[in-house]
């Protein structure tokens, strides 16, 4: 540019333009990488958190159990996936928990989690539900020896998890 020559040529303009879009395309790219990561991440932990909270819940419940009995109970009217049962031997007191399905979306299930308590006279002292896992593709119990082995597989979004907890049972 000239001395008495007032503002820029074209020519320094466009390639002022050219440069700024670059820089917006790749800042652009790299937001949607971000973004899409995240949204992949959230997805994975939401399939090992389910999974890990039934098996929780589950190692709980049956190191307690004195009795567990997989598969659905046809006299409830509820699809059990187990049902665990066991008596508080200092109070007397009597357990029953459910682990029972309900339906979710696109062939996930739901689990729910009900438990009663009954004291020594068999009266309700409490009877609490509470939903133990969503997004469940599957899930299954099955017994070798003196161990059950509950196996889970969970979906979200583009994510899975198969997990596999073995529980043994405590002496009678």
């Amino acid at each position: 540019m000239r001395k008495k020559e007032k503002g820029f040529s074209i020519v320094s303009v466009v390639a002022a333009i050219a440069v700024a879009s670059l820089v917006a395309a790749g800042a652009g790219m790299t937001s949607m990488q971000i973004i899409k990561g995240t949204a992949r991440n959230e997805d994975h932990a939401e399939v090992v958190r389910q999974a890990q909270n039934l098996g929780r819940w589950f190692s709980r419940d049956a190191l307690m159990a004195g009795n567990i009995t997989a598969g659905d109970d046809p006299e409830t009217g509820d699809d059990e996936l187990l049902t665990i049962y066991w008596k508080d031997w200092e109070s007397g007191d009597t357990y029953d928990i459910r682990y029972i399905w309900l339906d979710h979306v696109d062939s996930l299930k739901q689990l729910k989690r009900n438990q009663v308590m009954r004291d020594k006279d068999g009266a309700v002292v409490e009877n609490t539900a509470s939903l133990m896992a969503h997004s469940i593709y599957s899930a299954n119990l099955s017994q070798q020896d003196n161990t059950w082995i509950l196996g889970i597989e969970t979906h979200s979004g583009s994510k899975q998890s198969v997990k596999e907890y073995k529980i043994t049972k405590r002496l009678q």
